[in-house]
C-alpha cells in the first residue's frame, strides 16, 4: 500500500433529515453514475464523493452537484440537503495500480463537510414554519 499527497475535488452530500432506503439508493445511484475515484457515506446522512482533478474530475464533480441539486426539489425528500464542494490536497492510501483503499483525509474533506452543512441549514426550514409563513 501507498500513501500519497493529491489533488482532489470533495463533494459532500448532507441530508438533514433521515433518508428512507429507496431514497438513499437514488442519491447513491446518482453518485456511482458520477464515476468519482472513490466515495462513501462517512456518517449517517453525510455521504463524500473524491475526484482526482487530474483525470476529469472538474466535470465529473460539477455534474455530480447539479444532479444532486435537481433532486433538492420542494417537497422532495431531498429537500433539506446541503451540496457543496471544496478543492484540496489530500492523503491517500493506494493499492499498486491506484484504486483509492481507504477515506482520503485532509482539510479540504472539513471544509466539504461544513460548507455542506451550512447550505443545509440555510435552506432548512422547519415544515411547520413554512406552513405558518405561507399562511400570513
Amino acid at each position: 500500500m501507498l500513501a500519497k499527497m493529491k489533488n482532489y475535488i470533495v463533494v459532500c452530500m448532507h441530508n438533514k433529515a433521515p433518508l428512507s432506503d429507496l431514497d438513499a439508493r437514488r442519491l447513491k445511484e446518482r453518485i456511482v453514475a458520477s464515476k468519482p475515484h472513490y466515495w462513501e457515506e462517512y456518517e449517517p446522512g453525510i455521504y463524500i464523493a473524491f475526484f482526482l482533478i487530474k483525470w476529469g474530475g472538474r466535470t465529473k464533480s460539477i455534474k455530480l452537484t447539479a444532479s444532486v441539486r435537481v433532486m433538492k426539489g420542494p417537497g422532495t425528500p431531498f429537500e433539506d440537503m446541503g451540496v457543496d464542494k471544496a478543492v484540496g490536497e489530500l492523503l491517500t492510501e493506494t493499492n499498486w495500480y491506484g484504486k483509492i483503499l481507504t477515506c482520503p483525509f485532509g482539510d479540504a474533506v472539513n471544509q466539504a463537510i461544513k460548507k455542506a452543512r451550512e447550505d443545509a441549514e440555510r435552506d432548512f426550514t422547519p415544515r411547520e414554519k413554512k406552513t405558518e409563513e405561507e399562511g400570513k
